[in-house]
C-alpha cells in the first residue's frame, strides 16, 4: 500500500502535468502563423503543390 505521501507526490504531479498540458493548448492560437504553397516539378515533370505551416511564435507547440 503507497504511503501518504508517494499518493499526494502522484497527485501533484498528475495535476502540474494536466496545467502544463492544457496551457499550451489554449496558448498554441496561429494568430502569427501562414500557410506557405509552393509549387514545384516531381521527377517526372508533373508540377506538385505542397503546402508548409510555418510560425513566427517564439514557442510553436
Amino acid at each position: 500500500m503507497p504511503t501518504k505521501r508517494t499518493l499526494i507526490f502522484i497527485a501533484l504531479l498528475f495535476v502540474i502535468s494536466f496545467s502544463a498540458t492544457f496551457f499550451m493548448i489554449r496558448s498554441n492560437d496561429h494568430k502569427e502563423c501562414e500557410i506557405v504553397i509552393k509549387k514545384e516539378l516531381d521527377k517526372n515533370g508533373i508540377e506538385v503543390t505542397k503546402e508548409g505551416h510555418v510560425c513566427k511564435e517564439k514557442y510553436s507547440f
